[in-house]
């Protein structure tokens, strides 16, 4: 795991230095740069694999290909033999040398055969040609920049944003997507002069021109749609112990997170089974964070696992992180789990350099409520849509909220609206945050002007059209997939453990795992008003039906009763009438009416004051928007 920089068509020896200087976090162990008359590469090493051996910048074919590299090949040794029978000769035992071979040998088509998480940039001398690359889902980050004629890319934006001639004017459409989502979306990034390549993408630079194209998207089976599901469950089974025997590959100590949910038990199940004897951590939340709180659940499975077990209990202060980690994300994200993944990513560093994350096992089985939601929704718009609109639904309304971290109201309350609109919508209203209106009564000035008549779900919609399935569960776990998984989840575990120089991997987001599984219908995820129903299934041979059986908590901060409570300085600090007026983007008349809402609790406006205050954050940090 490492940090990667380069610049094409303007080598600058000392730059270079410079923009991989600011990613020592992502590689401690080493360094590397690499120039010659028309590119120069930088590298800064976490070493995980061939300790002695994998330094780079690394060169290939008497030095016709140079390559600085992010990630893990799982498939490498795999790989490597088979570039061995076409004859190629390793000198080391890394997988950066099998990515350098398999270019030689396949080019721009070997990205399709690694089977991993990866962002890597590779020079061709010969051909003057620089190739880069993103894996499938996203784990592994790349931006970039075209200026003056040249290309600069890096792992993080606080390498580019060191370089000349970079455009750092706020992205107003990006701001609208953030507020929307709590993240970006890619290509786009918060600084209109920089974009990130988009996951299961590659680019390749020559003669001053960038041409990016996909090259994977998930191709679900149509043959899974006929199994029983006890078929399912037995191949299910096969894959993960697969899985795990790939992705547990090091030369460094390994461990797991470890919640009380499925996600990490099954981690956890096949790691202890493959005789892995993992260490495993855990946060909890003390008394305000009760209904978050698995940490006695974890504890209990780490002890039948025979797992050695760490556990860290956060407290409000935690948001004394909060320019932390604005600071390594360089932009706006609003979900604050990335509090929490910092803070146990700390803890896990001073044990292990590799950790397991459970991160893709809702998408990929099937577990976050707003599935089960899709799938109610069909059976709710059988009501007579008049009953609906006239009685049921007002009567929803009403209903009050909690921001104690008791969402079944909010929930409740967000489906009946929902299912008045198309499924589509429906679904984009669930996963965003900022509506329409409420970002209309937001912004005010220039910001108003220039976003009147956008629509962010315009991203939903391009997705859901995109995953082609018939039912709206299938659907929803594509969607999610593609956007919420890389750009969410992903981003927030690759920022916070990078940040400790710790490598995180996330088996159940295996590219050819979620291709497999959303093959198979969704009424085989999503059974009885439950998720998970075929993870559920494998676990249960394994597992005691206490765990199996135990409903979704979530790895969430009580951030609600903590805005309202020890936060309050805070909220009032980044939103004051007085910062808001400052910033000149948002009507701090709307902003007072969520906060009053929120302190009454009339309305649950957590996320939405959250993603605020983090944007103001990141605003003070880099001087900008």
């Amino acid at each position: 795991m490492c940090g990667i920089a380069g610049i094409a068509g303007r080598p600058d020896a000392a730059l270079i230095r410079a923009m991989t200087d600011t990613l020592v976090h992502r590689g401690p162990d080493g360094e590397g740069q690499y120039t010659d008359d028309a590119v120069s590469l930088g590298h800064r090493r976490l070493s995980i694999i061939d300790l002695a051996g994998g330094a780079q910048p690394m060169a290939y074919a008497g030095g016709r290909y140079q390559i600085v590299y992010n990630g893990e090949v799982y498939n490498f040794q795999v790989l490597r033999r088979e570039l061995e029978g076409c004859g190629h000769v390793f000198q080391t035992r890394s997988d950066t040398e099998v990515l350098l071979a398999a270019y030689a040998q396949w080019g721009e088509a070997c990205v399709e055969r690694f089977r991993g998480m990866f962002a890597f940039a590779l020079w061709d001398r010969h051909e003057k040609r620089l190739f880069l690359a993103r894996d499938p889902v996203g784990v592994k980050p790349l931006y970039y920049a075209e200026t003056g004629g040249a290309l600069y890319f890096a792992s993080e934006m606080k390498a580019l944003l060191i370089c000349p001639g970079i455009d750092r004017a706020l992205d107003l459409e990006s701001l609208d997507d953030y507020l929307t989502y709590l993240y970006t979306v890619p290509p786009r990034t918060i600084y209109r002069g920089i974009k990130q390549l988009p996951p299961g993408h590659c680019a390749s630079w020559n003669n001053g021109q960038l041409t990016v194209r996909r090259y994977w998207k998930p191709c679900p089976g149509k043959d899974e749609e006929s199994r029983s599901e006890a078929d399912l469950i037995e191949e299910i089974d096969t894959r993960l112990a697969t899985i795990l025997a790939l992705y547990r590959v090091a030369d460094v100590p390994l461990g797991a997170f470890l919640s009380g949910g499925l996600d990490s038990a099954a981690i956890t199940r096949y790691l202890a089974a493959q005789g892995a004897a993992p260490m495993t951590f855990t946060v909890g939340f003390g008394a305000e964070g009760a209904l978050y709180d698995e940490s006695a659940e974890a504890r209990a499975l780490a002890a039948l696992l025979g797992a050695r077990h760490q556990e860290l209990t956060v407290t409000p202060a935690v948001a004394e992180l909060l320019p932390r980690m604005v600071g390594h994300f360089d932009e706006p994200f609003g979900n604050p789990t990335a509090l929490l993944t910092w803070s146990i990513c700390e803890l896990v560093r001073t044990h292990v350099t590799v950790v397991l994350s459970g991160d893709g096992g809702d998408e990929a089985f099937g577990g976050y409520p707003r599935y089960r939601g899709a799938a109610w929704a069909e059976q709710y718009r059988r009501v007579p849509a008049l009953l609906r609109r006239t009685l049921l639904n007002p009567l929803v309304q009403c209903l009050p909220e909690s921001v104690s971290g008791f969402h079944t109201l909010r929930r409740l309350r967000e489906f009946s609206a929902g299912t008045l609109s198309d499924p589509v919508d429906m679904y984009a209203g669930w996963v965003g945050y900022y509506s329409l209106q409420e970002r209309g009564e937001l912004y005010i000035g220039e910001v108003s002007a220039a976003l009147t008549g956008r629509d962010s779900r315009d991203y939903i919609r391009g997705l859901a059209l995109e995953s082609g399935a018939d039912d709206p569960v299938s659907r929803a776990m594509y969607v999610d997939c593609m956007s919420f998984l890389p750009n969410n989840v992903l981003q927030y575990g690759d920022r916070m453990s990078m940040a400790h120089s710790l490598e995180v991997r996330v088996p159940l987001a295996d590219p050819d795992l979620l291709s497999f599984l959303l093959g198979v219908p969704g009424r085989l995820k999503i059974k009885g008003g439950r998720g998970k129903r075929l993870l559920r299934g494998v676990l249960s041979k394994y597992l005691p039906p206490e765990v199996v059986n135990r409903r979704k908590a979530g790895f969430n901060p009580p951030m609600g009763v903590w805005l309202n409570g020890p936060l309050r300085e805070v909220v009032q600090d980044f939103l004051s009438p007085e910062a808001l007026i400052q910033g000149g983007l948002f009507n701090p008349a709307a902003v007072a009416r969520m906060l009053e809402d929120h302190r009454r609790a009339r309305r649950d406006y957590t996320w939405h004051l959250w993603a605020l205050i983090v944007f103001e954050q990141w605003r003070r940090l880099y001087g900008t928007g």
